[in-house]
């Protein structure tokens, strides 16, 4: 009987030092869980500020761009409008602004002249264009 005894109490303290291990290996388990949890969500924090700083960059980027595109075609409108009166002023051809100065003018001095009163006189009213 003192094998059966023995052979018992080294089973027991198998028994002992095997759930003894299990609880240590579980306990370490369960740490490293909560330290991975813990080091997961400070990466995410750190990605989502990375994120945004990255997102105000590329809007504030793209703020300077437009604006830039903007002035860029101010210059270059301003430059091929001044070339192209340049040549039609060669060529004697008006502008568009001018053409509308003298149809301004002109306007007013129709607008002139009806006002003095003057009576048309009969066929007078008629205009008609000449053949070129």
């Amino acid at each position: 009987m003192k094998k059966t005894t023995k052979n018992t109490n080294i089973r027991a303290t198998v028994a002992t030092k095997l759930d003894g291990a299990l609880k240590t290996a579980a306990d370490k388990v369960e740490a490293l869980a909560d330290e991975t949890k813990a080091v997961a969500a400070k990466v995410e924090k750190q990605v989502i500020t990375a994120a945004n700083r990255v997102n105000f960059d590329v809007q504030k980027a793209t703020k300077d761009a437009t604006k830039m595109a903007e002035e860029i075609s101010k210059k270059v409108t301003v430059t091929v409008e001044t070339v192209i009166e340049k040549a039609l002023h060669r060529f004697n051809v008006p502008t568009r602004r001018e053409l509308k100065d003298l149809t301004t003018k002109v306007d007013t001095l129709g607008r002139k002249i009806d006002g003095l009163g003057f009576r048309r006189v009969r066929g007078a009213g008629k205009r008609t264009r000449r053949a070129a």
